[in-house]
């Protein structure tokens, strides 16, 4: 049984198993271009003027900040050598981009996020109320907390009658025209965020020959993470031309560039 690192990625991309075949290279340029593009979707992301009352536009200048802060948080553990919680970040940003890209292509998006919204938050009141949670107690003393209850009931029925209701992760990425990514990368992060036993060998395992050892703070190479990098440079890229076309901020032609350079840094390395 292989139990490196990699080989517990290898199945959902291509550039690990190209990587395994000796073809990637360069994979610090790459991230030295990943680290700037951070910035430049930072600094960009000023250019967006937004109605704060429309709450389409709210929740995608959110989902933007998420994207781009995902990012930096996974730059800064490749920086820092600790691996462990790139997976789990990638994991939500992935998520964060599927809300974005549904939300972008249709503004009705939004009541079915609404719906997930008033969902949760409906469990929490009722657990509030119906079981001594101790990490609910403040919740459990509010005055309205029946009040919010039967609010959140029929918010939530008024939702659903009108075709509205909270989406499975699936249903999410299906509707993103993203299925085959559920099916194969996300169900390797989901993996990895739950610490199964798939998680456990590629983060500790270490082999040698017949006997293997454990470790901790595992030094992982840059090479070996290459498949993030380049998924969180596309990603970075595609969420900057969804949102800045969007809102017509006359950025286009930079974020084109910046995807032809990525297109370029692809095609030398990977």
């Amino acid at each position: 049984m292989r139990t490196d690192f990699n080989n517990e990625m290898a199945a959902w991309s291509i550039l690990v198993s190209r990587k395994q075949k000796g073809i990637v290279r360069g994979a610090s340029e790459l991230f030295e271009f990943l680290k700037s593009l951070h910035d430049k979707c930072l600094e960009l992301s000023k250019e967006i003027r937004f109605d704060k009352k429309n709450p389409r536009q709210l929740h995608l200048i959110g989902l933007n900040g998420s994207i781009i802060e995902l990012s930096g948080s996974i730059t800064l553990l490749i920086d820092e050598k600790i691996a462990i919680g790139i997976p789990s970040l990638f994991r939500s940003m992935l998520e964060a981009f599927v809300e974005l890209k549904n939300l972008c292509e249709n503004a009705e998006y939004g009541y079915y996020m609404e719906a997930s919204f008033v969902k949760e938050w409906l469990k929490i009141y009722r657990e509030a109320k119906e079981n001594p949670n101790p990490f609910l107690s403040e919740i459990s003393k509010h005055d309205k907390l029946d009040s919010l209850i039967t609010e959140y009931k029929k918010k939530l029925v008024s939702l659903k009658k009108r075709g509205y209701y909270p989406l499975k992760v699936e249903e999410r990425f299906k509707r993103a025209d993203m299925e085959d990514e559920y099916r194969s990368l996300y169900n390797f992060l989901s993996r990895d965020a739950h610490s199964n036993i798939s998680a456990l060998i590629g983060r500790h395992y270490e082999i040698d020959g017949d006997d293997f050892s454990v470790t901790y703070y595992r030094d992982v190479p840059i090479q070996s993470l290459v498949v993030y990098i380049d998924s969180v440079a596309g990603i970075l890229v595609k969420s900057a031309g969804m949102i800045h076309g969007l809102f017509k901020t006359g950025t286009i032609k930079e974020i084109k560039a910046l995807d032809k350079k990525l297109s370029v840094l692809r095609k030398k390395y990977l």
